[in-house]
């Protein structure tokens, strides 16, 4: 059977099981890379050097995580073909994508003691999971999605179970995008958090309906939209540079390096599968803790 690989990229779909926002990123990501340049061809045209060149193309075009994307499904829809006999086999091993070191921004402790004071003050159920967030490190979808029912007031703890995202409408209606509720994207980002226990006399003023989300205080989705626009207003009320959400999870691992939490306790309480994850996408050593770290040093070997 030779097909066109639009059609058997169809085909390939329709093997994946997985959660259905993995699967609309890959439609998006096929009609828009894959099917304008290979697309109309039939699978036995295909070959390394025309897929090196498409990549090629696109290197300076695209950021990683597109084209890691990228890689994983043509490297997968090939290889099933090969499987099912449709063609030779094609050898993208030494196909990879380099990961380009970039700052990432994280709040100074000044920053942090000003945005904290004033979620402090004037309290409402938003200020009190934004400051769950800055203690706990939790994604923006994850504190969407708690409930009352994932808070154990007993243990002083919280169960993530749950995120809510927006995702691509797949129905044929008006509403091009959807708000759904699903499993964390991984089994260890299922996880228990401690909570600080001035954070829990917080939450246990407005504890009401064990199945509502925390956030709508009803059965209601809550919009992460919603909760990264609130966000927005208190960093700019509190004359703070402006970062996105996620800033908050990068500050709260740095922090935690900082005051000597060990790196798997970390590790566990954002997660990852793995303390490398940790320390290569979350800890950016501040200047302070560079600086104690070198002190350190010429004291022990002066001592």
């Amino acid at each position: 059977m030779n097909y066109k690989y639009k059609e058997f990229l169809n085909i390939w779909l329709d093997t994946k099981k997985v959660k259905i926002q993995s699967l609309i990123r890959y439609e998006d990501l096929i009609n828009k890379y894959i099917n304008n340049v290979l697309g109309d061809l039939y699978l036995k045209e295909i070959n390394k050097d025309i897929i090196l060149k498409m990549f090629n193309d696109y290197k300076d075009k695209l950021s990683n995580s597109v084209m890691k994307t990228l890689i994983y499904i043509i490297k997968s829809s090939l290889n099933y073909a090969y499987e099912l006999n449709y063609i030779d086999y094609i050898n993208l091993d030494d196909l990879k994508i380099k990961n380009n070191l970039h700052t990432i921004y994280i709040y100074s402790k000044e920053e942090q003691n000003i945005l904290v004071n004033y979620l402090k003050t004037n309290l409402n159920i938003r200020k009190v999971c934004l400051l769950l967030c800055m203690y706990t490190g939790l994604r923006i979808g994850e504190v969407c999605g708690l409930k009352w029912e994932d808070i154990n007031f007993k243990n002083n703890s919280l169960e993530v179970k749950r995120t809510i995202e927006r995702i691509k409408n797949r129905e044929d209606n008006e509403s091009k995008t959807i708000l759904i509720a699903s499993t964390p994207k991984s089994d260890t980002s299922k996880r228990i958090i401690p909570i600080p226990e001035f954070i829990i006399k917080y939450l246990k003023e407005y504890y009401s309906n064990n199945d509502y989300y925390i956030l709508s205080n009803s059965l209601k989705l809550y919009d992460p939209r919603y909760f990264e626009e609130f966000y927005k207003r208190c960093i700019k009320k509190c004359h703070i540079n402006y970062v996105n959400f996620h800033t908050l999870r990068h500050t709260f691992a740095t922090r935690a390096i900082e005051a000597q939490v060990d790196i798997k306790t970390l590790s566990e309480i954002l997660g990852h599968s793995s303390i490398e994850i940790t320390l290569k996408l979350y800890v950016h050593p501040s200047f302070e803790l560079k600086k104690q770290a070198i002190e350190n040093l010429a004291n022990f070997l002066t001592s």
